[in-house]
């Protein structure tokens, strides 16, 4: 019974070099991390909703809002073919007026049928991209749509589907404004 004391204070050791290297990283007195500004090679783009983001919630009605900053036009095949569990397409991205900001390397694009989510945009884990917008200015960035209900998690029903498209800048200044395009009728087969 000696042995495990012993044992467990080899254990703490760890622990604690991982506790007292928290507290001196820069940890304000608060709890909250403190916020480093970072070069835009390291800059990442979260796409979960944030500041005046909405969340997409699977089975929840959708409206899509009023125009934002960016004009949104997306190139998507009208039709899927059986068994397919990917669209992809290409977004044209336009400002209206000069914007300078990240965004993630690809346009969120969801479902929708009968006014209701049927699909939830892909998760993205990969590097933002810096854009400088002149008034007018078009970016072309990709697009996939998941062809999977997010409520059953199968392969979509067969008909028609509304496909939509959001961008979210997050501007030098200011917090995340989101843009989407839409709708543009998908048959699914």
């Amino acid at each position: 019974m000696p042995e495990r004391p012993s044992c467990l204070s080899w254990t703490a050791l760890p622990v604690l070099a991982v506790v007292l290297a928290a507290c001196g990283s820069g940890a304000a007195s608060d709890g909250a991390p403190e916020t480093k500004a970072t070069s835009v090679e390291n800059t990442s783009v979260d796409p979960a909703p944030t500041g005046s983001t909405a969340a997409l919630e699977c089975g929840q009605p959708f409206q899509p809002p009023a125009k934002g900053l960016l004009t949104l036009t997306g190139r998507f095949p009208a039709t899927v073919v059986p068994g397919a569990e990917t669209l992809t397409g290409t977004i044209d991205v336009t400002g209206r007026d000069a914007v300078q900001g990240v965004v993630p390397p690809r346009a969120d694009v969801f479902l929708v049928r009968d006014g209701r989510i049927a699909t939830l945009p892909q998760a993205q884990d990969s590097m933002g991209v810096l854009w400088n917008l002149a008034p007018g200015q078009t970016e072309h960035i990709p697009g996939d749509a998941a062809l999977i209900s997010c409520e059953s998690g199968v392969a979509l029903a067969p008909g028609t589907y509304e496909l939509f498209v959001r961008v979210v800048l997050a501007p030098d200044s200011g917090g995340p404004v989101e843009s989407f395009g839409g709708p543009w009728p998908l048959e699914v087969q």
